[in-house]
């Protein structure tokens, strides 16, 4: 491989894209690779030269970013889909700024598919970053690197962050490897997803490795991102602009380079990859070879201590442990040795999971009286072909069910409710099974749509991610981001686009201060407030408890404003979510908090639905993550709130504390939406970052009513 560091890189099978910058005239510069989907584009392009390279793209500091080199949108090349295995990502720079100037740091991009959401006109936020970062404590700057990953997916998303500084996890050496001067210098980034390690480089050394940093995992399988390929810092099209000139370069950058491969050694002699391995399956075929930096060929392995499960052993030969495991197995510590030519050697304690199948359905998704429904069970850790069975109360008329795939499908005739009891059977006679409640409901329930009743409704459609309008045509009630995160809807097949929310706060959505409909305040005689959700887990992306998750209102974290309507396991005994609402009265009292069944099971309501019966309090609240329905109504004159979950009314209370709320408190809150906030925040402000009550999961229709829709 090309690594020689002292001259001009050329291609070679293993560069994705470089970077001469020789072009030294113009405003492109071109892939030497020959890809001109690649090329660069600025403005006013700036060059200087470097004695032995040729020409470099110069940068300099403007607000206007005038000479930030723009590459294309989503191209499989730039975001590392051509690099499976592993990558390394480095460059020659030349910093020669001035310290501190990005709120008391540096940050100086280099080359970047993300850039802090300060140029997002609409779409999705996302990619990979390396820069120049300011040094613990400031003594100088060093590589820096990091890739976000999909919004959503199951397990929710990925963010890795891969920083450099004195005091972190992963730095090497007891001296400070920093760039403090103006001269050359060459970065490094390098990343290998069989261990999911990072490693970074200052000038061929390397200064720092760590392993899933925060304990998260790359995966790259976000698409339809909206920013471009950038070098030399960051667009800044926001009007107006936040951060004028924060991340961008001040400097040269030369000879950038991208390769599938880790192009420096990461081992000055024999270590065995600490890599997980990947559990088993029950009398599956299981094959993974097991890998070393840095050894003199050959190298021979052994096991040191502790046994593989039965059926399960290491060729010595070329480090594979393979077989078919032939009972179930607990995490089993396994230490291995490796000896190369040379006589290092390197032992690692390994260990391998023998795991039983299971079916991974948590919940079917609610079936709807006269609509087409599908569903497919999903299994894992079971050998195929599988063959499903179904137990216990027969199917509702209208439903079929396939055997050989595992799909339940039809158009159910009425509203009923049953338990099935699943059974997976695998090629080599495993069997599973699980219960699960399949539940028909009204097909009215399935869209919610405008109507005289109407107050407000957001149903999260159109072309913009960023701009949501009331369906019912008030301007004045537009929702727009809470920070900057772009577009971030995920498809529902059938329903349309709807926001995830994954916890931290900044993934929200903001409304006006005052509003008569957003305070209730034109639903003079009951209300009803209801939405679409879809519980992301109990715990969310940040590692944080799910347990209270916000899903709109005006009354926040600074206990302000005048309702809320939110999901809150509070009082559960199994960590069930169930849906509860907030009324705070004129007079500041905030008399009718925790208006659920967890806190007030006085008002707890279970109702028969027909072709079914209820035998237990599960159905009170949400424990899956499919998508539900709920809904909070009130009535003056009666003096009662009411709570649905999927059309069936699960609590009502009347005079909660004996008296009766006045709907003219004053305030300065939000009207918001999944972030709780702190304070005011439209596009940042006091949105609440990692703080208590953000929603984690997805929010669809949203609907404010003058009437009580659901129940007598």
């Amino acid at each position: 491989m090309n690594n020689d560091r002292q001259s001009p890189f050329t291609p070679d099978e293993h560069t994705v894209a470089l970077y001469h910058f020789d072009e030294g005239a113009g405003n492109e510069a071109h892939d030497a690779c020959g890809d001109p989907a690649l090329t660069l584009r600025a403005r006013h392009a700036l060059w200087g030269q470097r004695p032995g390279f040729g020409a470099t793209a110069r940068f300099a500091r403007r607000t206007d970013d005038a000479n930030v080199l723009v590459g294309p949108v989503g191209n499989d090349k730039l975001h590392l889909r051509l690099c499976p295995d592993q990558w390394t990502i480095e460059a020659w720079v030349r910093y020669t700024g001035t310290p501190g100037q990005d709120e008391g740091n540096t940050y100086a991009s280099i080359c970047a598919t993300d850039e802090e959401g300060l140029s997002l006109p609409e779409g999705v936020r996302g990619g990979w970053t390396f820069a120049l970062l300011t040094a613990e404590h400031g003594e100088g700057l060093r590589p820096w690197g990091r890739f976000i990953g999909p919004f959503y997916r199951p397990g929710g998303s990925v963010q890795t962050a891969a920083r450099v500084s004195r005091a972190a996890d992963g730095y090497r050496g007891e001296t400070l490897d920093a760039i403090a001067d103006q001269q050359w210098h060459h970065v490094a980034w390098q990343f290998r997803y069989a261990d999911q390690q990072h490693f970074l480089f200052l000038d061929g050394r390397l200064i720092w490795k760590l392993q899933r940093p925060g304990g998260r995992e790359v995966v790259n399988e976000l698409r339809g991102t909206c920013i471009p390929f950038l070098v030399g810092g960051f667009l800044h099209s926001q009007d107006p602009p936040f951060y004028l000139g924060y991340g961008n370069f001040q400097g040269e950058i030369d000879e950038l380079r991208i390769s599938s491969v880790m192009r420096y050694p990461v081992a000055d002699r024999l270590t065995i990859v600490r890599r997980r391995l990947p559990e088993a399956v029950l009398n599956g075929d299981y094959s993974v070879r097991l890998l070393a930096d840095g050894p003199t060929q050959p190298v021979a392995w052994q096991i040191a201590h502790g046994s593989l499960p039965k059926g399960v052993a290491l060729d010595t030969g070329d480090g594979t442990v393979r077989g078919v495991p032939s009972e179930l197995a607990d995490p089993t510590p396994v230490r291995i040795r490796a000896v190369d030519a040379a006589g290092h050697a390197d032992e690692h304690e390994f260990s391998l999971h023998v795991r039983r199948g299971e079916i991974r359905d948590a919940g079917l998704p609610l079936a709807f009286v006269g609509l087409d429904y599908r569903h497919q069970f999903e299994s894992r850790f079971l050998v195929e072909p599988v063959r499903w069975s179904l137990k216990g109360e027969p199917l509702p008329s209208g439903f079929s069910f396939d055997p050989r795939t595992g799909m339940i499908s039809g158009s159910p005739a009425a509203e009923s409710l049953v338990d099935l009891e699943v059974l997976a059977l695998d090629a080599r006679g495993q069997t599973v099974s699980k219960t699960l409640t399949l539940r028909t409901v009204s097909a009215a329930l399935r869209r919610i749509e405008p109507d005289e009743h109407t107050v407000v409704l957001y149903d999260w459609q159109g072309p913009s991610g960023k701009f949501f309008r009331d369906v019912m045509g008030d301007e004045s009630l537009t929702l727009t981001w809470t920070n900057m995160f772009g577009d971030i809807r995920y498809p529902r097949p059938g329903w349309g686009r709807y926001p995830v929310c994954e916890g931290g706060g900044e993934w929200g959505f903001v409304g006006p201060q005052h509003s008569e409909k957003l305070d209730l305040r034109t639903c003079g005689r009951q209300w009803t407030v209801e939405a679409w959700v879809r519980r992301g887990g109990p715990i969310n992306r940040y590692g944080q408890p799910f347990d209270f998750g916000h899903i709109c209102g005006t009354f926040d974290n600074t206990r302000r404003g005048v309702w809320e309507l939110y999901l809150a396991y509070d009082g559960s005994s199994d960590g069930a979510m169930a849906p509860g609402a907030h009324f705070v009265d004129a007079s500041g009292d905030q008399t009718w908090m925790d208006l659920h069944p967890w806190k007030r099971p006085e008002g707890t309501v279970l109702e028969r639905i027909p072709g079914g019966h209820i035998k237990d309090r599960r159905y009170l609240g949400i424990r899956d993550t499919q998508w539900h329905h709920v809904a909070w109504q009130y009535a003056f004159a009666e003096n009662e709130h009411q709570l649905f979950l999927d059309g069936m009314l699960i609590w009502r209370l009347a005079d909660p504390q004996g008296r009766r709320p006045v709907n003219t408190r004053q305030h300065d809150a939000q009207f918001s939406v999944a972030s709780r906030l702190n304070g005011y925040a439209r596009y940042g402000g006091h949105f609440n970052w990692l703080g208590w009550g953000n929603f984690f999961g997805q929010i669809g229709e949203i609907r404010i009513s003058n009437v009580r829709r659901y129940g007598n």
